[in-house]
């Protein structure tokens, strides 16, 4: 299964890529590699590589040395093997994304047998994210990298102690920052001494940034448009719109009228700062290092309250929930499916219309499409339709994320999705707001208390009498409704 979906990524791999995104990637490998500080200017096109923005500059390095080192090496093993061709190139840019992507499936696959004993189990997680239509086009056909974060999200659920969930902590906030929101749960779940391990997640990024920058000869650019503030900035606080309710209020007449509430704009990119403060102190009651389903949920509301404030919640993000929220649904509540399915469904929904239907990817094949896909979202008739239909998304992702973080505050075993509330009231039939209790989840509903006896090994004829159903056994295929 691993090496189908291996196949299956890099043949979309070579000939697709985002406009700006994948663009970007390429200006950083340019730079780097010819010994520039990719942080000190915004950048023009690479000739022969170029394929997006060509008289436009943009700027290269939006993350920590990490990224733009990785890139600048894969542009000079290219100039070595690659013979100039700019798909050569291409291929080779998607490679990190997708080995993470393959290891994901992996790793699933290894939580799911050390936790449950359960090999079938395994297979279907591990075959379920190796046709996962979500997870492919973020990084096979879009180009980002997040599959290395969702790598990084799986392996703080293998790490054993404080010391080696922060070593993992820090590493991904080198990549690309997320795991910072794990830091307050850090602090408020430990005791004594074991409380300052969380800085050594902070230690790890600065001190590789620090090295980077002096082995490599990099001023640090002042603040401004450039350099290490910049990037502090736009990732801690976003730039808006998205795929969430930040979306509508980025509309033309909506800030219009909060333009005029003081700060307003200033503080609600903020927002998630103390969401998952609030997210970590709550999960901190409950964690246990001896209880994965436990584990599991703690990461699960502090990503899906980050990801629910977020300022710009842009499609790839959602990889970090769904490569969780799978492994809960399969392993400990299949009574939890159902939200699951709704939330690819609004999730992909969006992806699809906000990147025109997957126009948008094609640029590298055909130079002309990304303006192409420019003129078509400022069309009258199209860009009315797209817009509307992105307002109505923004709309089902923000309640469906809102329902996700309830379900995991509350603990509740077996969630009736909203659209399927909505469905019933619009019929005047009034039902439960969850189905009967899920026998054997190993949680118990609203107690917060994990059962401590077999708590996986409980919950393995149930979850595969469920993944035997037919809408699960689709979503186990990478499908969604």
């Amino acid at each position: 299964m691993l090496l189908l979906g291996l196949l299956v990524r890099e043949a979309f791999s070579f000939w697709t890529g985002h406009p700006y995104d994948f663009e970007s990637w390429i200006r950083t490998t340019y730079v780097v590699a010819h010994g520039q500080n990719p942080y000190s200017a915004f950048w023009p096109a690479v000739p022969g590589l170029s394929f997006s923005y060509l008289g436009t500059t943009l700027t290269s390095a939006a993350y920590l040395p990490f990224w733009p080192l990785l890139l600048g090496a894969l542009y000079q093993f290219w100039a070595a093997v690659g013979h100039g061709n700019r798909f050569v190139f291409y291929f080779l840019l998607k490679q990190p994304g997708i080995l993470a992507d393959v290891a994901s499936a992996y790793l699933l696959n290894a939580l799911a047998v050390r936790w449950t004993n359960n090999r079938r189990l395994g297979l279907r997680l591990a075959t379920f994210w190796s046709f996962f239509p979500y997870a492919i086009i973020i990084t096979a056909i879009w180009g980002q990298f997040d599959a290395i974060v969702v790598l990084l999200l799986l392996l703080l659920l293998y790490a054993r102690g404080p010391l080696e969930r922060n070593l993992v902590n820090g590493i991904g906030i080198l990549v690309k920052w997320l795991t910072v929101i794990f830091l307050p749960l850090e602090l408020f779940r430990e005791r004594g001494w074991r409380r300052a391990s969380w800085l050594v997640a902070l230690l790890i990024p600065g001190l590789v940034t620090v090295a980077v920058f002096a082995a490599m000869h990099w001023t640090l650019a002042p603040f401004g448009t450039q350099g290490l503030a910049s990037v502090a900035l736009s990732q801690s606080r976003g730039e808006g719109l998205g795929m969430n309710y930040a979306f509508l209020l980025g509309l033309g007449p909506v800030t219009t009228v909060l333009d005029r509430v003081p700060e307003f704009y200033t503080v609600m990119p903020y927002l998630w700062v103390p969401g998952v403060i609030f997210a970590g102190r709550t999960a901190a009651r409950w964690v246990r290092p001896s209880s994965p389903g436990l584990e599991l949920r703690a990461l699960l509301l502090v990503v899906t309250v980050f990801l629910l404030l977020r300022w710009g919640l842009y499609e790839q993000y959602l990889l970090y929930l769904f490569g969780l929220f799978v492994l809960d649904v399969v392993i400990f509540h299949p009574g939890r499916a159902p939200l699951f399915r709704v939330s690819v469904a609004v999730g992909l929904a969006d992806l699809v219309v906000n990147n025109d239907f997957g126009l948008r990817f094609l640029g590298p094949i055909d130079t002309g499409l990304p303006s192409l896909t420019t003129q078509l979202d400022a069309n009258d008739s199209y860009g009315l339709v797209r817009t509307v239909l992105l307002i109505l998304l923004a709309v089902a992702v923000t309640a469906t994320l809102i329902q996700i973080a309830l379900t995991y505050l509350r603990d509740e075993p077996a969630p009736l999705p909203w659209p399927h509330e909505v469905v019933r009231r619009l019929r005047g039939r009034r039902g439960p707001t969850t189905h009967r209790r899920t026998e054997g989840t190993g949680v118990e509903p609203r107690s917060g208390r994990e059962l401590e006896r077999k708590p996986a090994l409980a919950t393995r004829t149930e979850a595969e009498s469920e993944m035997s159903r037919p809408e699960v056994a689709e979503s186990s295929r990478g499908g969604h409704e």
